[in-house]
C-alpha cells in the first residue's frame, strides 16, 4: 500500500509538475514586451494628428454636423454633434455611457424603400413614383430635412474621429440616407422645370460628399457605408437624368460622374490605420480578467492573458495591414517549429491568425463602384 501511495504521488507530481514547469518557462519568456516598430510609431502619429486636425477645425466640419444630424427639427444639429462627440472621445472602447439617449426625428416613408435594391431598379422606380399621388406632399412636409441636409453638403470639410466605442452608435446613417434620398427626389421632382446645369450641380454635391466621407473616414463601416452613399447617387442620379431629353442629359451628367474615382475613394489605407486602432484599443481593454465570468473561464484568463504581448501583437498586425508580412493560418498540428513560432506571445499570434479579416472583398466592392459609374456614363451619352 506504501509503495502504492508512492507510485501515485510521483505520477502526481509528473502530471501536474512538468505543464506547470512548461508553463513557467514560457511565462518567463514572455515577460517582457516589444517596443513599438516604426511603422507602429508612424501609425500612432498619424491618429494624433488626425484628432489634432479635428479639434482645430470644428465648425466647418461635416462629420461633426453629421453626428447630431438626426435630432428633431428645433435642435440644432451642430450643437448636439459637439455633445456626442465629446461623449465619444471622453469614454474607453468599451465603457459604457450614462443617461438617456437624445431623442431623434421619424424617419419618413419614402417610396424608393424597395425599388432601389432591384436589378431593374431603373423601371421599377419609375413605374413607383408615376403611381406616387403624395410626393409634393411628403417633400413639403419633409423640407426642413431637406434644407438640413443642404447645409450640410455645403461644409467645406469633413474630419472624423478615430475615437471608437462599442455600446455608443456613431454616425446616425439611416437619418443621413433618408435625407439624400429626400434632396434627390426634390431634384427628380423639379427636373422639369430646372436647368440640367443645376441637376448637374445638385448631383454632383451630393456624390462629392460621399467621397469626401470616404476618402476621409478611419472607419471601415463607414468606408463602406459611402460606399453606399454613391451608389445610391448614381441610381437616383440616373433615374432624374433619364426622364430629360437626350440634349439635356449629357448637360446634366454630373462632372464627378465623367472623371474616375478619385485614389483616395478607392483606397483602403486610412480604414486599415483605423481598423489597426480599433483593434489595439480591444486588445488593451482585454486585458483583465472578467469576474462576470464563470470560473473555468476566468482561470483559462488568468493562464493566457500573461502570454499575450499587446505591442509585440500591434507591431504584427501593423506589417500585416500595410502588406509587409503574410497572414499566416493557425498551425494544424504542434511540431518543435511550431513551438518555435509560437513560444513567444502566443495568445497575440493565436489573435492574428484566427480573429482578423480579410480586405479582398472590401477592395472588389470598392473597384465594382468604378465599374459601376465607367458603366453608367457611357449609357447616359449614347
Amino acid at each position: 500500500m506504501r509503495l502504492f501511495l508512492h507510485v501515485l504521488k510521483w505520477i502526481l507530481l509528473t502530471v501536474l509538475g512538468v505543464p506547470l514547469s512548461l508553463y513557467f518557462i514560457v511565462l518567463l519568456i514572455n515577460i517582457q514586451d516589444e517596443a513599438p516598430s516604426e511603422r507602429a510609431k508612424r501609425n500612432f502619429a498619424q491618429i494624433a494628428d488626425n484628432e489634432r486636425t479635428l479639434a482645430q477645425n470644428p465648425d466647418n466640419n461635416a462629420y461633426i454636423f453629421a453626428l447630431g444630424f438626426n435630432v428633431p427639427e428645433d435642435v440644432a444639429p451642430m450643437t448636439e454633434g459637439v455633445k456626442r462627440l465629446q461623449l465619444l472621445q471622453s469614454l474607453g472602447i468599451m465603457d459604457t455611457a450614462d443617461g438617456m439617449q437624445p431623442p431623434r426625428f421619424e424617419l419618413p416613408d419614402l417610396p424608393l424603400e424597395y425599388c432601389l435594391n432591384r436589378d431593374d431598379f431603373l423601371m421599377a422606380c419609375k413605374a413607383k413614383l408615376e403611381q406616387e399621388k403624395n410626393l409634393n406632399t411628403l417633400l413639403a412636409e419633409n423640407r426642413w430635412i431637406i434644407e438640413r441636409y443642404q447645409q450640410m453638403l455645403d461644409m467645406g470639410s469633413w474630419q472624423g474621429s478615430t475615437h471608437y466605442n462599442v455600446f455608443i452608435p456613431g454616425l446616425t446613417w439611416q437619418h443621413l440616407f433618408s435625407a439624400q434620398k429626400l434632396y434627390l427626389l426634390d431634384v427628380y421632382q423639379k427636373a422639369g422645370t430646372t436647368d440640367p446645369k443645376l441637376i448637374s450641380l445638385a448631383i454632383d454635391q451630393d456624390m462629392l460628399f460621399w467621397q469626401k466621407i470616404s476618402a476621409n473616414t478611419h472607419l471601415l463601416i463607414n468606408k463602406m457605408v459611402s460606399n453606399g452613399g454613391m451608389e445610391r447617387n448614381m441610381k437616383l442620379g440616373e433615374l432624374i437624368i433619364t426622364q430629360l431629353s437626350q440634349q439635356q442629359q449629357l448637360a446634366a451628367i454630373p462632372q464627378s460622374w465623367l472623371n474616375p474615382m478619385p485614389p483616395q475613394v478607392l483606397a483602403l489605407n486610412n480604414a486599415k490605420l483605423g481598423e489597426w486602432h480599433y483593434f489595439t484599443q480591444i486588445v488593451q481593454a482585454s486585458q483583465a480578467v472578467d469576474d462576470t465570468s464563470d470560473i473555468a473561464s476566468q482561470a483559462a484568463e488568468f493562464l493566457l492573458l500573461p502570454l499575450m504581448q499587446q505591442q509585440d501583437t500591434a507591431n504584427r498586425y501593423a506589417e500585416i495591414l500595410a502588406g509587409t508580412a503574410d497572414m499566416r493560418e493557425c498551425p494544424d498540428d504542434i511540431t518543435v517549429d511550431t513551438i518555435g513560432q509560437y513560444i513567444y506571445n502566443p495568445t497575440g499570434k493565436f489573435i492574428l491568425c484566427l480573429g482578423i479579416p480579410s480586405f479582398q472583398s472590401y477592395h472588389e466592392r470598392l473597384d465594382k463602384l468604378e465599374q459601376r459609374r465607367a458603366s453608367l456614363t457611357s449609357r447616359l451619352k449614347q
